[in-house]
């Protein structure tokens, strides 16, 4: 989609996020290459929008108690797994210079 569409790809956080969605599953683990694509796709986007936050998909609920959060539908959830923690941290550190705000915690 291009990066001015809205899309419904992140609970509480869609009219803000830009997202990137990654094939992989808990049973195939994100590449190297991917790794790399989302680092250097990030840093396009960085350059274009005020971006604060990088989040995988699982870290979206940590969002809840902040003034972030707009989810219409207080009852809709759902439980994601990608892209892990491990992908993330990796990303992040790759990511350092860019003095991206962290997650902030439950």
């Amino acid at each position: 989609m291009p990066d001015t569409t809205f899309a419904r790809h992140v609970i509480g956080l869609n009219y803000l996020a830009i997202g990137i969605e990654n094939i992989g599953s808990d049973d195939m683990p994100l590449t190297k290459a991917q790794l790399t694509a989302n680092e250097r796709l990030i840093r396009h986007l960085k350059r274009k929008y005020p971006i604060d936050y990088v989040i995988g998909h699982h870290e979206y609920q940590n969002f809840q108690t902040t003034d972030l959060w707009k989810e219409a539908d207080p009852n809709y959830r759902t439980v994601k797994t990608d892209p892990g923690d491990k992908f993330m941290n990796q990303l992040r550190k790759k990511l350092s210079d860019l003095n991206l705000k962290p997650v902030p915690q439950l």
